[in-house]
């Protein structure tokens, strides 16, 4: 009995040994046309190796990127990597995961970004945006044609939109959570700036969402802009502007 499990051991040791070397180049030539991005300058193996350039059909293209093979993981019957890269010059480290469903987990990612950087990733028409934004997701789980399931926070610092006047929201903070009635839903919450913001986003399985959002302006807020918030958000008795909006997360490219 013991000798079977030597034996066995030993088989299993050979086959992680030659998948640990077989290049990653030919490993991703014969998939890619099936891969969500597209791979560049690949070195290495699958087990370890690099890649110059990662391009999703998101627009987003990681550079430097260095990824690491969790053999283990297919005991769980999935594929995981630990990845390190740049994005827009800044720093990114995270576990991704892709399950036989096609499902994609993200585990760990801690980031930076410069707000400017952040609209050209969603189709919002929402201005000029200025700040930094912080994003600690926990996990977030990805599938082509459902809604993004995130548990998280993101923190906008310095925050501010140029519409036709520019408002000064100071931080913002965004926590992210997913339930049975919601599968991704948001607090909205700031603290300084012109404006202080309480709203809730919250959406269903098919992907429709909706967004309730209070704006208040305090004495620091100029003329033009309470103005301008009366323009998209109805204003109330108490001085209040309330802005409600609802569509599908697929017109704005996030499913």
């Amino acid at each position: 009995m013991r000798t079977r499990y030597l034996v066995l051991a030993g088989v299993i040791a050979y086959l992680v040994f030659l998948i640990s070397s077989i290049p990653a180049a030919a490993v991703i030539s014969l998939v890619e046309h099936r891969l969500p991005v597209t791979i560049h300058n690949v070195s290495g193996t699958i087990w370890s190796g690099r890649a110059g350039t990662v391009d999703t059909r998101r627009d987003i293209v990681l550079k430097e990127v260095d990824w690491s093979f969790l053999p283990w993981r297919l005991l769980l019957a999935s594929a995981a990597i630990d990845v390190n890269a740049e994005l827009n010059s800044k720093p990114l480290a995270t576990r991704v995961a892709a399950g036989i469903t096609g499902k994609v987990t993200v585990q760990g990612l801690d980031m930076k970004l410069d707000a400017a950087d952040i609209a050209p990733l969603v189709k919002l028409p929402i201005g000029k945006l200025s700040g930094e934004f912080q994003l600690r997701i926990e996990r977030a789980y990805l599938q082509q044609g459902s809604v993004p399931r995130i548990d998280g926070s993101v923190a906008w610092n310095q925050a501010a939109v140029t519409v036709a006047e520019t408002a000064d929201l100071g931080n913002v903070s965004i926590q992210m959570s997913e339930n049975d009635q919601s599968p991704l839903s948001a607090d909205i919450s700031n603290k300084g700036g012109h404006l202080s913001l309480k709203g809730r986003f919250t959406t269903t399985d098919q992907g429709d969402y909706v967004l309730q959002l209070t704006m208040k302006p305090n004495n620091t807020a100029s003329e033009n802009l309470v103005s301008s918030l009366a323009m998209f958000a109805k204003k109330l008795p108490n001085g209040e502007f309330q802005l409600d909006n609802s569509g599908n997360l697929a017109r704005l490219g996030l499913m």
